[in-house]
């Protein structure tokens, strides 16, 4: 039997962040990017990808199994979670705004999730916050770091100014523009997203696209 090659992750540095990127996951459809930060010797991931096997690709990328401290989430769907299939194996809690727990257990099945809100102390170590931005699922979630002006973006806006769908279960129109406007009073530079390429500086003004192109398109 052929030895299988070994793994090699697409990755880059973004500020204090890891990414890696969607397309290093192979063989499985859709995925996110997923992002990872370092802090005391912990390592702390951003999104899950669409990969059950995610442990696999975070060792890979230099990402010891037993550095892995947390996971946070921006929200339940298949392609940001199905990597908590390994995770969960070694005993990594995921953190999710609980109303999109029933979206995750019903692509994985019950896992060690807690909510979000829980995980306030290990984010405010990170120099990060909270943000609430339903539309694209009643749950998404982006995580905000002032003083970098820094946003993990999930799918709420992405980088080249343009936001994520409303029409999957769950999603809200309305909500998604309440969520850009939320976005637009923010200083944010740099937009690491769920898909796409991440950008360091002019954030901002993606978003405002963003808003805009949703003020269109979803009249």
């Amino acid at each position: 039997m052929m030895a299988r090659p070994p793994l090699q992750p697409i990755t880059s540095r973004a500020g204090r962040f890891l990414a890696i990127y969607e397309e290093s996951f192979v063989g499985i459809g859709i995925s996110s990017n997923v992002y990872a930060a370092e802090s005391g010797g912990r390592h702390y991931i951003f999104d899950a990808s669409g990969h059950p096997d995610l442990l696999s690709y975070l060792n890979a990328a230099g990402i010891p199994s037993e550095s892995i401290a947390a996971v946070f989430l921006t929200h339940g769907h298949h392609d940001h979670v199905r990597g908590l299939v390994s995770l969960s194996r070694i005993g990594v809690p995921a953190y999710l705004n609980m109303n999109d727990l029933g979206l995750l257990e019903n692509c994985i099945g019950k896992r060690d999730v807690r909510d979000v809100f829980e995980g306030n102390d290990i984010l405010s170590g990170l120099g990060l916050r909270i943000i609430p931005t339903p539309g694209h699922t009643p749950g998404s979630t982006c995580y905000y770091s002032g003083d970098e002006g820094l946003l993990i973006s999930g799918d709420t806006v992405y980088a080249d100014g343009y936001f994520g769908r409303t029409d999957l279960p769950g999603g809200s129109d309305s909500e998604m523009e309440k969520s850009l406007k939320r976005l637009m009073g923010l200083g944010v530079h740099s937009i690491l997203p769920g898909h796409g390429a991440y950008i360091m500086e002019g954030g901002g003004r993606s978003i405002s696209v963003a808003l805009s192109n949703a003020n269109f398109l979803l009249r």
